[in-house]
């Protein structure tokens, strides 16, 4: 039986942000994320979505930074926080991106979550139940050993990812 030769076929592959997530940690280490190195590193493969998830807190013009993801091809979708009763702040995106990466499941070959959130660990199993690959990049430190060994690959941010101050 002939085996196709997965190197010779671009990987339709999906690109789904944490913003939050990516941003704080970045932040921790006096930097931010520099995303046009993830888009830059996936020439190989068919990009067919790309989405960041954005908290936008109310009074901060965050303009220049939407069009600036929307010039790399990626979708934005915002949110503003709200405050709980106990004066907590709560921006939460983790359902929003499960169910889109499992939307996008029968579309493409490999996911590529941006995240060191182990929220994530049941949605990494359902989508390789589904035979996706997925590959997840994420700060070392701010990622859970479970996240890591779910995922068919890991990629730890590194400074080249990054901008600093």
């Amino acid at each position: 039986m002939y085996q196709r030769d997965e190197s010779k076929f671009k990987q339709r592959t999906a690109i789904l942000i944490d913003g939050q997530n990516i941003y704080l940690s970045a932040k921790a280490r006096g930097a931010k994320p520099d995303y046009s190195v993830v888009i830059d590193s996936m020439v190989s493969r068919e990009i067919t979505r790309a989405i960041i998830y954005n908290v936008s807190p109310e009074g901060i013009d965050q303009s220049k930074f939407v069009q600036f993801m929307e010039n790399l091809g990626f979708e934005v979708k915002s949110k503003t926080p709200r405050r709980l009763p106990d004066g907590s702040i709560k921006a939460d995106w983790d359902m929003q991106i499960a169910i889109d990466a499992f939307s996008l499941a029968d579309k493409v070959d490999v996911m590529v979550i941006l995240t060191g959130d182990s929220d994530f660990v049941p949605l990494v199993y359902a989508l390789q139940s589904k035979g996706v690959k997925v590959e997840i990049v994420s700060f070392i430190e701010n990622t859970r050993p479970e996240l890591i060994s779910a995922a068919d690959k890991y990629f730890e941010v590194t400074d080249q990812m990054l901008i600093y101050d």
